[in-house]
């Protein structure tokens, strides 16, 4: 097996190109958006990615992906770094009210990577366009497969638009969750495992630039919260930017408004911890990107009775995807483009064990990503509806018991800290010593000082941007 066809440029496409590459694979990446190398990270934020609109939102580039990064692709790192991203140690970070504050060695893993995603995706471009191995086209959009006939159709190579074709050993789906691999196959008969949730929700994000006269300021603290009715977060980007997103439900009319610019400042000004970094001496770059019918939605190429297509695979968002306020799709999209490359080295020969030890990968170290999110979003509209659930007394946890223990626990804090940034599975939280000092805070909840609100209630926000109430 020599010659690996891609379609999509996006991150995951390019991260497979670049892991494909380095272990002896001639790859070819077709990404349908014409979209001619822009010069520099700066132009690349102007790039015309109609078929990613994402790349105009906030990205978190969380542990797993930087640690991949050093570990395997350095170079990858250190070009992100010379163009202006930062990494940012958590662990020099921790706050001062913490029972322990001993450095230990695992805080070496404790990194993030303060990069909007266009200037994340152009580095990739340049790393990967520079392999002899690789080959990218742009505006080469994909038909259909080549596929043969069977109880196991294998696929052969791709068919394009303009009415070409080309054959390769394998092929891989990285074209986001818009793909159209699973129509291809239902055209021949096939229907892919799919389950599909929506996420309720609609968001909203608009990048600023801090000027040279301003330090940007890195907290121990997560910029996010939830209202209830608004949730909200702030994200650090390269080269002294920073955008602020906020999502409301898809069915809550009455605050639509927010794409609207003026009001979008207007409502991260009255939430204190956002409204801080609109104090800065900053300008916006950009109006209010917005973005909707969004959904948790997990395919698969293996059913009940094995491997169901040969000589194929999918993967980032055309595999899984999920609700991206939660900021990890860059993260476990690289991090699905690892563990793909390792199916296929080990078993070079072999697609179809390729594609079992995929997705046994998946099942251990995506998918409790994927139920986390499926399961915080249904939380979150049953207590927007007022059904009763676990939900609420899990809220409870998380904000009074969880949150508060991050800042006198060095065990719940780095915990936390490992859990939000890929390190650990969700499930590491309810290890008992951990649950212990959580479950501590949250019974004395009612001896310490109420907290001041994140926020203003939804009739007082209402108020203050003078709405009404649209059914």
């Amino acid at each position: 097996m020599g010659h690996v066809g891609i379609i999509g440029g996006g991150v995951t496409g390019l991260a497979s190109a670049l892991s494909l590459s380095k272990i002896g694979f001639q790859v070819s990446v077709f990404e349908a958006d014409a979209t001619p190398m822009p010069p520099s990270p700066e132009e690349a934020f102007d790039w015309n990615r109609r078929g990613a609109p994402q790349v105009r939102h906030s990205h978190a580039l969380l542990g797993r992906l930087h640690n991949l990064l050093r570990d395997f692709h350095p170079e990858v790192l250190k070009m992100l770094l010379d163009v202006g991203a930062t990494e940012i140690a958590l662990a020099r970070h921790m706050p001062e009210t913490l029972d322990d504050l001993t450095p230990y060695p695992d805080d070496k893993d404790l990194f993030m990577i303060a990069a909007r995603r266009t200037t994340f995706e152009w580095v990739l471009r340049q790393i990967v366009m520079s392999n002899p191995n690789v080959v990218i086209k742009t505006g080469q959009r994909i038909s259909g497969l080549i596929m043969t006939e069977g109880d196991i159709p294998e696929v052969q190579g791709l068919m394009f638009e303009n009415g070409g074709s080309e054959f390769f050993d394998l092929v891989i789906a990285a074209n986001g969750r818009r793909s159209q691999a699973p129509e291809w196959f239902r055209g021949r008969g096939i229907e892919l495992p799919e389950e599909v949730e929506d996420t309720g929700i609609v968001y909203y994000s608009r990048f600023f630039r801090v000027h040279e006269s301003e330090e940007l300021p890195v907290s121990d603290r997560l910029v996010a919260g939830d209202l209830g009715y608004l949730k909200y977060g702030v994200f650090w980007g390269d080269n002294r930017t920073f955008s602020i997103t906020l999502a409301t439900s898809d069915k809550d009319k009455t605050f639509w408004g927010v794409r609207d610019s003026k009001v979008f400042d207007q409502v991260v000004r009255e939430i204190p911890a956002a409204g801080e970094w609109l104090t800065l001496d900053a300008d916006p770059i950009t109006k209010v990107h917005s973005m909707a019918g969004l959904l948790n939605r997990r395919r698969s190429l293996v059913d009940e009775g094995g491997v169901i297509i040969k000589g194929f695979h999918m993967i980032g968002d055309a595999l899984i995807c999920t609700n991206p306020l939660y900021g990890r799709g860059c993260s476990t999209g690289f991090w699905q483009a690892h563990l793909l490359t390792k199916a296929i080295e080990q078993n070079r020969d072999d697609s179809m064990i390729q594609a079992e030890v995929f997705a046994e990968d998946i099942e251990e170290h995506i998918i409790p990503w994927y139920q986390a999110s499926v399961d915080s979003d249904r939380s979150n509209r049953e207590l927007e509806n007022g059904v009763p659930s676990e939900g609420a007394n899990r809220k409870s946890i998380l904000q009074n018991g969880l949150m508060p223990a991050t800042q006198t626990s060095a065990k719940v804090w780095r915990a936390f800290m490992r859990m939000i940034n890929l390190l650990a599975p969700p499930k590491s939280l309810n290890d008992p010593e951990i649950m212990a000092d959580v479950l501590e805070m949250w019974e004395k909840r009612d001896e310490r000082p109420a907290p001041p609100p994140l926020g203003p209630e939804r009739s007082e926000m209402m108020d203050v941007l003078g709405l009404q109430e649209i059914a």
